[in-house]
């Protein structure tokens, strides 16, 4: 067990160091560490959680409920170094349920370490650390406790490891209810129907109720987003992808998904092939991810792999109990997962033995940062701002806060772009005018000659503009 500790925190100190720092050298965005943070911090306030980085009500982007808990901090002071500090102490948490499955299963302690070491040292965890804050994170732990539990048959707090997966995000009910199923096959058939029901029926209330009624009658904004040319809704694109099973295939062996598929299985040495009913768990969630036009679905650096990494480590110590009818195969299959996840840390991790650490993922401090930081003091409590994507994170405890061109121009903006936002509502930009681009012209209009913009602070392309007219 102090092994274990050991591991766990060596993990929180190294990942809990990189994030922090991310964070205060501005490597975050508005999206989505901005989208969060803002609103759970309007949340905390009783205000309406209309995001305004996000130009949706919080609830209509994600029903992430798990996050209200987080509002007793948020009085308290907390912001994004919060959310990213929960985020990796909560992931690396999930080595306990690994460890225990593992310990039952191989009848070893110490083997199991061996597997809380592949799980720590995995590529996507990390990567999913490293891409700000995504409450998707958070689903990894409690499914793993929820296997676990199950094999004991502690219905309980499987329930409540159930409820806290289901409340991380409205797709985990995906996962729960494949995890429902399988239980079914397993013999525990109360329990898997119970599970598929309370899955499926928290899947319908979020999606045909809490996210229309936030979003004012609209469906989740990702239906059409992810799956371009198969419908407009959830119904439409299930029955296109089953009545053209050859365009699904084709989307799902492209070269990017085969090297995706590699990328999550290569360091459990693809061992979890020899457990697929429990693979099943991820399956909708990687069915998903791979058939998708979102780029970043079938890329390890996401958070939509989390549910897929959970599945991969169930299967992976079910695949190791399986296959191991003697103390010392078991022992040859650990060694091959932690040499495989040593290797593949390595190689495609943004840890600091890996090979990309380097490479400019983890924000630095730079010269520039003095003056980030100084212009951030221009700007009172409560002020609407509108701000470069990088210094909006640092800005977001407020009703209005923009990504600047917003809202002169609507970007990225609303499930479909509407309800435009008010430029009456900026009362400072606060811009890194380097990265204006072609921008260039509606800043000049803004801060020119007669224009509703002064600049009151200026320096190493970072200015700070208050307004002065209407505009």
């Amino acid at each position: 067990m102090a092994v274990l500790i050991g591991l766990i925190g060596s993990y929180v100190l190294v990942f809990g160091t990189l994030t922090w720092a991310q964070q205060s050298n501005f490597g975050t965005f508005g999206f989505d560490m901005g989208i969060y943070d803002q609103g759970i911090w309007l949340l905390s306030r009783f205000k309406t959680p209309f995001d305004t980085v996000r130009g949706l009500n919080y609830f209509a982007h994600h029903v992430n409920l798990i996050t209200v808990a987080f509002v007793p901090f948020y009085w308290l002071g907390a912001g994004p170094h919060f959310l990213y500090l929960v985020e990796t102490v909560w992931m690396a948490l999930g080595a306990v349920p690994l460890w225990l499955l593992a310990r039952d299963r191989l009848a070893s302690a110490w083997l199991a370490l061996g597997l809380v070491v592949g799980y720590l040292l995995y590529p996507s965890l990390e990567w999913i650390n490293w891409w700000h804050f995504h409450p998707d994170a958070l689903v990894i732990t409690p499914l793993l406790f929820a296997w676990w539990l199950a094999s004991r048959q502690r219905w309980r707090w499987f329930a409540v490891a159930v409820a806290v997966a289901l409340l991380c995000k409205e797709d985990a009910a995906l996962a729960v209810a494949a995890l429902g199923l399988v239980l079914m096959l397993r013999g525990q058939r109360r329990a898997g129907v119970l599970t598929c029901v309370a899955a499926v029926g928290w899947f319908l209330l979020a999606i045909k109720a809490i996210i229309p009624i936030a979003n004012g009658g609209s469906s989740p904004f990702y239906v059409q987003e992810l799956f371009p040319g198969f419908g407009d809704s959830l119904g439409a694109i299930a029955v296109n992808m089953l009545t053209h099973p050859g365009r699904v295939i084709s989307l799902a062996t492209q070269p990017d998904r085969l090297t995706y598929y590699r990328e999550l299985l290569a360091p459990v040495a693809f061992l979890p092939l020899a457990a697929p009913e429990v693979l099943l768990i991820g399956l909708p969630q990687a069915a998903i991810n791979a058939i998708s036009g979102h780029s970043p679905t079938h890329d390890i650096r996401y958070h939509y792999s989390s549910i897929v990494i959970a599945a991969t480590f169930l299967a992976t110590v079910e695949a190791c109990s399986r296959l191991s009818g003697r103390a010392g195969i078991r022992r040859l299959l650990v060694a091959a997962i932690v040499a495989a996840s040593l290797a593949a840390n390595v190689a495609w991790s943004p840890s600091p033995i890996g090979v990309k650490y380097d490479s400019g993922i983890w924000a630095v401090a730079q010269p520039k940062h003095a003056a980030a930081n100084r212009a951030l003091t221009f700007v009172p409590a409560g002020a609407g701002v509108s701000a470069t994507y990088y210094l909006a994170p640092h800005l977001t405890h407020r009703v209005h806060i923009y990504e600047f061109p917003n809202p002169w121009v609507v970007t990225n903006w609303g499930a479909h772009g509407e309800n435009p936002p008010d430029p009456a509502t900026v009362d400072f930009l606060v811009l890194d005018t380097a990265l204006n681009g072609d921008q260039q012209p509606l800043y000049d209009r803004l801060v020119g000659a007669g224009g509703p913009f002064k600049i009151v602070y200026q320096a190493d392309s970072i200015v700070v503009a208050r307004r002065v007219g209407s505009g």
